[in-house]
């Protein structure tokens, strides 16, 4: 497996992931359209269709494997890009427009791809989340459903930007845990062998629900000030600073707020 790390402003943004099955050349989430560089490969497959993993695909010009339900946004990525916009603000101008793709390929939940890569739907952090195994290997391709994974920080968070529904993202991590594996690749930033990781992170998930539970009204600043004193994978990303802290983390955040706060007035 060939392993190619992209940066934007000097820190990680996306891990893309080259694999050979059967003589097939495959990329795994190439990235934005921004960072696009050319590579050798004769398919690609993305876990979602979010500007950081799948906006340089329409470059590739290659078939491109996708949510079965989503192939119109890869095919024409006009509405994407604004909706990407309107919540990601300055990101989404960073992350670059994509180039319509009229080689997008629908896949349907339990599809195998190559004859070995399983692909799983995992809606937790987007409706159009796939997670693929590589059932020859055990190793899974969770994209952003299983949290960001920073190895330098040693650190994990949430990639729970709004909407957010928790209820999904927890169904969708325990339905990864569930497919077994050896060794889980995270597209933000590496792999490892450490699969418990995933376990951990629900946990993680939860004390974030019931330290902001009663904080929906206080600033994103004093919320992860609060959270850092609960989770000390928050207090690394907070002295880190930049990418992980501005996109990441506050992001996040705000994807818990806002759920919690629907909740509070639905109840």
């Amino acid at each position: 497996m060939e392993i190619i790390t992209k940066y934007l402003e000097g820190i990680p943004l996306i891990t893309s992931y080259i694999l050979d099955v059967g003589g097939v050349r495959l990329v795994i989430d190439p990235g934005p359209a921004s960072l696009h560089t050319p590579l050798s490969v004769d398919a690609v497959i993305c876990t979602h269709i979010h500007l950081d993993h799948c906006g340089s695909a329409g470059h590739l010009k290659k078939p491109t494997y996708v949510h079965e339900r989503y192939v119109r946004h890869v095919v024409d990525p006009s509405k994407l890009f604004e909706s990407s916009r309107a919540v990601l603000g300055l990101f989404a101008e960073k992350f670059g427009r994509p180039l319509p793709n009229e080689q997008a390929v629908g896949v349907s939940d339990g599809a195998r791809l190559f004859d070995a890569i399983d692909a799983v739907h995992t809606p937790g952090h987007a409706p159009h989340h796939v997670t693929y195994s590589y059932r020859d290997t055990g190793v899974l391709f969770v994209g952003d459903g299983g949290g960001v994974y920073i190895p330098e920080l040693k650190a994990i968070i949430p990639t729970t930007p709004p909407p957010f529904k928790l209820d999904v993202y927890l169904q969708s991590l325990n339905k990864v845990l569930g497919l077994g594996a050896s060794a889980v690749c995270f597209p933000h930033y590496s792999c490892t062998g450490d699969v418990e990781i995933l376990r951990r992170h629900i946990e993680q998930v939860k004390t974030w629900v019931e330290v902001l539970r009663d904080r929906l009204d206080r600033p994103v600043d004093d919320a992860l000030r609060e959270l850092s004193k609960a989770d000390e994978n928050v207090a690394k990303v907070l002295a880190a600073g930049g990418l992980y802290l501005e996109f990441y983390l506050k992001f996040s955040v705000l994807g818990f707020v806002e759920y919690l706060r629907s909740q509070s007035s639905s109840s």
